[in-house]
């Protein structure tokens, strides 16, 4: 039998795994490497770092992801120097962190999407990052593409972070809801009773992208810090509302959306078509306002008046203007950071793919809809 084969069977059988999770989001601002120690009951975060996309890689991703049109070969190349950038900041940040390779069970790679597409006709989605330059570069076992099993079997492909929120935060005493705050803002809304199917996943509208995006052209800065240039405009009520007419906002729960719709040109199209005449400042604030109102809309509508935990994570969790503005409008929820459970706001998205590549390896599945699905290619190492 292969070497790394009969590793993997051993991995499989130890009482406790220590695993890479490797994430990059929609907001294309670098790669979070988080490395964590699972159990079958828990998991730990050990050591975390967010390391910037070099220049080169980031424009070709802007000019690539969620584009109709794209040049084939920018992909082809950028799968692979993706992965040689991956598999590198791997090695250095163990090296860094003083630990070897060969202590490392498992790679969990999320790769970087490019476009998103759950409406379509089949629905797909599409990462890209070859797992298996990954794996030769470190010399460690590497899962990958966790979002096409959930997809054939009749999911969405996003979001899947309901698994790791169950997993972490499930209270027979509370209902609980996790809010990410990335370039998307996902929910998952976890009932106290014990009764089948009381977790519900879905994204509800974006959190940071709009923002960074109109902070990138406008303000030549990657993001809103800490939410100051919104909390120095004015909110437009007017575009705000037509905004959340967008059919996304009315569509049923669950959905998942991304940047192929959520983008400066849709913004900029509505702004036009209504002769709204806004500065800079204040589209700053207006979308900030929209990430607000289309979260506490999506919790009034699953929710209602009852209390729970809003238990918050993701980049935008730095955000004061969306904080504050959650506490104003979510007046029934004890909003809390996810660091509450062990785990870092920036790290979670990074943590989550580490316990999706170990429940690979424990062939534990995850439930999409009725259905048992083991989520992840397997690459090894030669």
């Amino acid at each position: 039998m292969n070497k790394a084969l009969e590793r993997l069977f051993e991995i499989a059988k130890k009482p406790e795994r220590t695993i890479i999770g490797l994430m990059s989001g929609t907001s294309l601002d670098g790669l979070d490497i988080a490395l964590c120690r699972v159990k079958n009951d828990s998991i730990k975060l050990v050591k975390f770092k967010t390391v910037e996309y070099p220049r080169d890689i980031q424009k070709h991703l802007h000019r690539t992801r969620s584009k109709d049109q794209v040049y084939l070969g920018t992909i082809c190349w950028l799968n692979t120097q993706l992965a040689h950038f991956f598999a590198n900041e791997v090695n250095a940040a163990l090296s860094d962190w003083g630990v070897k390779n060969n202590v490392i069970d498992l790679i969990a790679s999320h790769g970087q999407t490019l476009y998103h597409d759950p409406d379509g006709e089949p629905n797909s989605t599409f990462q890209i990052v070859d797992a298996d330059h990954i794996t030769q570069k470190t010399g460690i076992i590497t899962i990958s593409d966790f979002r096409q099993k959930h997809v054939v079997a009749g999911g969405q492909g996003a979001p899947l972070a309901v698994y790791l929120d169950e997993f972490l935060l499930q209270d027979e005493q509370h209902t609980r809801v996790a809010l990410n705050l990335g370039g998307i803002a996902n929910l998952t809304v976890i009932a106290a009773s014990k009764v089948e199917d009381r977790v519900l996943s879905t994204d509800v509208g974006p959190a940071n992208t709009l923002i960074n995006e109109t902070m990138q052209k406008y303000f030549h800065q990657p993001y809103d810090n800490q939410g100051i240039t919104a909390a120095k405009g004015n909110s437009n009520s007017e575009l705000v509302k037509y905004l959340l007419l967008d059919p996304f906002f009315r569509k049923q729960f669950p959905k998942s959306t991304g940047q192929e719709l959520f983008n400066l040109n849709w913004v900029e199209m509505i702004i036009e078509s209504h002769q709204i005449e806004i500065s800079h400042i204040d589209l700053i604030a207006t979308l900030t306002q929209l990430t607000v109102k289309s979260i506490s809309r999506a919790l009034d509508h699953l929710i209602g008046e009852k209390s729970y935990d809003l238990i918050i994570s993701g980049g935008g969790i730095h955000n004061q203007s969306i904080i504050k503005g959650l506490e104003q409008e979510l007046t029934g929820a004890c909003i809390l950071s996810i660091e509450n459970f062990g785990i870092t706001a920036d790290s979670k998205e990074a943590v989550l793919v580490a316990y999706l590549g170990d429940c690979l390896v424990r062939e534990k599945g995850q439930k999409v809809g009725d259905e048992l699905v083991h989520l992840g290619k397997i690459s090894l190492p030669n």
